[in-house]
């Protein structure tokens, strides 16, 4: 019997040491250090030695700038023209050093000067995330593509349409370089006075710039003492105009002005001389090409066009063109003044705000007063061009002379 309470008694006993030796080795919170020795506040250095107020200066990269023009289409000439003129500021400046450590970047989306392709045209630069875009030749095919780019926050610089539905819009962050339609008909206004002419006829294509051209004709000539008698409409690569030669002569015009493109004004030359028209005949804007000369022949000769500055008859020209040529083994087009002082236009208003930021670098373009090569640039409180670049030229003997009134 004392020999079961003696092993009783050992056993207990020994129990009770082991459960004493386990409860001193395990004890894990007076044991584990790491979160004593880790101390993440003193050894997580880089978040003290990154300073994000100090790396976070303007850095430099890629300033991109995508363009909507025609680059397929009658138009192409034109779209093709606009582009290398970009380049040719665009790797000027990059030469020079950029700005603010930004080199510029500028790649195009064909608009076919068609509203359905551009609408695609537009997309398509808005999802290739351009820091800026440029462009704009046809209105028609323009103006679809606007909304997208206001709602994408992205400043908008227009180099040559010029209708005044754009800026009727009234998106604050477009701007319209090339003098509006209005300008346009003031200039022909001045002509059709120093010719002593005053009854008016127009010809246009139905569309956003052809259209709103002759809108203002109608609108605004006969404030000015003139009789606007007549308004025909072409259907755009129509080979057969005599309706509207007739109508024309009819009219009892004096003056005729054409407000569409090239492409078929040279057309229209024709057929309204082969018809026995005599009176005066003036073109806007969207003929200033030499391919109205070489359309028109002999019929173009006399023929005055409201044209945007030329790069032949300005200040500097002859250096810009061969510096052109040399580029592209090609002549400078009519609007290439124009949208080689868009990019800038661009430059200047980045160095003016410091930043590149959509608001900062709208608010710089919204009171640029930039020096171009096309003229003075600065913009009216609804962003057309506040000062008008047009002049007036007249084809004698095969070329555009300029015609400077008294």
């Amino acid at each position: 019997m004392k020999k079961k309470w003696f092993l009783l008694l050992t056993l207990v006993l020994a129990l009770s040491i082991f459960m004493l030796g386990c409860g001193e080795t395990e004890e894990p919170e007076a044991t584990d250090p790491p979160a004593e020795t880790e101390e993440p506040g003193e050894t997580d250095a880089p978040d003290e030695t990154e300073e994000p107020g100090e790396t976070d200066a303007p850095a430099g990269g890629v300033f991109k700038i995508g363009a909507l023009l025609p680059m397929t289409g009658p138009e192409a000439y034109y779209g093709n023209d606009m582009f290398q003129s970009y380049q040719l500021a665009v790797d000027e400046i990059n030469e020079a050093g950029g700005v603010l450590g930004y080199t510029f970047e500028i790649f195009n989306e064909d608009d076919a000067c068609d509203a359905a392709q551009a609408a695609t045209a537009g997309s398509k630069i808005v999802s290739a995330d351009p820091d800026i875009v440029v462009g704009g030749y046809c209105s028609g095919a323009t103006i679809p593509a606007l909304q997208q780019f206001y709602d994408a926050n992205l400043n908008c610089l227009i180099s040559a349409a010029n209708s005044t539905n754009i800026t009727d819009l009234a998106l604050n962050q477009t701007f319209m370089l090339n003098s509006p339609g209005t300008h346009g008909v003031q200039t022909l206004t001045n002509l059709a006075k120093s010719l002593g002419v005053v009854k008016i006829a127009t010809i246009h294509q139905g569309d956003d710039y052809t259209k709103n051209l002759s809108d203002i004709v109608h609108r605004e000539m006969p404030d000015d003492g003139f009789e606007v008698v007549g308004e025909e409409v072409m259907e755009k690569g129509a080979a057969d105009v005599s309706a509207i030669v007739t109508a024309i002569r009819n009219s009892g015009a004096e003056l005729v002005y054409w407000c569409g493109y090239f492409a078929d004004g040279s057309n229209v030359i024709k057929q309204l001389r082969q018809g026995g028209y005599e009176g005066v005949i003036v073109c806007g804007d969207g003929s200033a090409s030499t391919e109205l000369i070489t359309g028109s022949g002999e019929a173009g000769e006399g023929v005055y066009v409201t044209a945007p500055p030329f790069v032949e008859l300005i200040e500097g020209g002859e250096d810009y063109i061969a510096q052109y040529q040399a580029k592209f083994n090609m002549p400078p087009g009519s609007y290439s003044t124009l949208c080689y002082d868009t990019i800038y236009v661009i430059k200047q208003a980045i160095e003016d705000a410091g930043s590149i930021e959509f608001e900062d670098l709208r608010v710089a373009i919204e009171n640029i007063d930039f020096p171009g090569m096309s003229g003075q640039i600065k913009f009216a409180p609804n962003h057309e061009l506040a000062l008008s670049n047009f002049m007036i030229v007249q084809i004698q003997d095969g070329a555009f002379v300029r015609v400077d009134l008294e």
